[in-house]
């Protein structure tokens, strides 16, 4: 995800509202680039986040160096970040009470801004291009579409807001619209390794399975074979092959250990093996392993 100089900007504001207001601003853990998007809010005179104007931003129309990024969190939270080259920046987060999703029809009154470790629902809108921001508010909201896909995707997300900033004058009311793809799926993988493998006449041992994902990526096996030899004692061999793989197919693998000073020979043998999956499009990174007991024969 590309991360602009608006957004180093606006986290290390935040974390000056944070130390100077005691409010919990947390950092998106998944920010994305909204593909389509709309945001508004008008501001009542006494509104100290607006000063009684009002503003409004559409990918449909955009000024130079708009960029609107969003997230979630667990279904449960949603925020946004939005930036433009004449110094408008804003943070809206819209929570629901613990446990329950963001989900279309929810409304939400009287609540106050989140808050760490609280239960209840929350709101908070924050300007950073003029640094306007409430220690205290109350406010409302209603989600009109929400559409979520693997670790918090959000394909859509409509919601209006109402915030009146603790003893303002004058309130503000907003409204948000996120439209991203269809969620592609996330990325896994499945390893298998046969039981059954060879080893030649110079204690070379082959070895093979098979690998299967969600979504075309090529990926890499870092395996090891250990034979216990009652001359050699514990003998050892690495393999890594590299495999391209096809969705809704298997697809088979095999590879022979190395250096060729190990030597294999006929008999049971333990594979252990495993694939690092990078998951780039979720930003989610884990471990495939195989452990398996193994006759090698000529």
């Amino acid at each position: 995800m590309r991360r602009s100089w608006r957004q180093v900007l606006l986290a290390s504001t935040m974390a000056l509202v944070t130390g100077a207001t005691g409010l919990v601003m947390s950092a998106p853990a998944q920010a994305r680039p909204a593909e389509s998007w709309s945001f508004s809010v008008t501001g009542e005179p006494g509104d100290p986040i607006t000063a009684g104007n009002s503003y409004s931003y559409s990918s449909a129309a955009p000024t130079p160096g708009d960029e609107m990024n969003a997230w979630g969190g667990e279904q449960q939270r949603f925020g946004m970040e939005f930036w433009s080259d004449t110094d408008n920046i804003w943070r809206l987060d819209l929570t629901a009470p613990a446990g329950q999703p963001l989900k279309a029809g929810d409304t939400y009154q009287n609540v106050g801004q989140p808050a760490y470790g609280s239960d209840a629902a929350g709101i908070r809108l924050y300007n950073g291009g003029w640094g306007r921001s409430c220690a205290q508010s109350t406010g409302s909201f209603t989600v009109l579409d929400a559409s979520w896909g693997p670790f918090d995707y959000i394909e859509r997300f409509d919601a209006t807001f109402e915030i009146r900033c603790e003893g303002a004058t004058g309130s503000l009311r907003g409204e948000i619209h996120i439209g991203n793809p269809p969620p592609v799926p996330a990325l896994d993988v499945t390893l298998t390794v046969d039981p059954v493998a060879t080893v030649n006449s110079k204690g070379i041992a082959t070895v093979r399975g098979t690998i299967t994902c969600t979504r075309a990526d090529s990926f890499s096996i870092a395996g090891e074979i250990v034979q216990e030899q009652k001359k050699a004692g514990v003998v050892r061999g690495h393999f890594s092959p590299h495999i391209a793989c096809v969705p809704g197919q298997v697809v088979p693998w095999s590879a022979t250990t190395y250096p060729a000073d190990v030597k294999f020979q006929r008999g049971t043998a333990q594979a252990v093996s495993e694939i690092l999956v990078r998951d780039f499009v979720y930003w989610n990174e884990f471990t495939v392993r195989d452990t398996s007991t193994l006759t090698l024969t000529r």
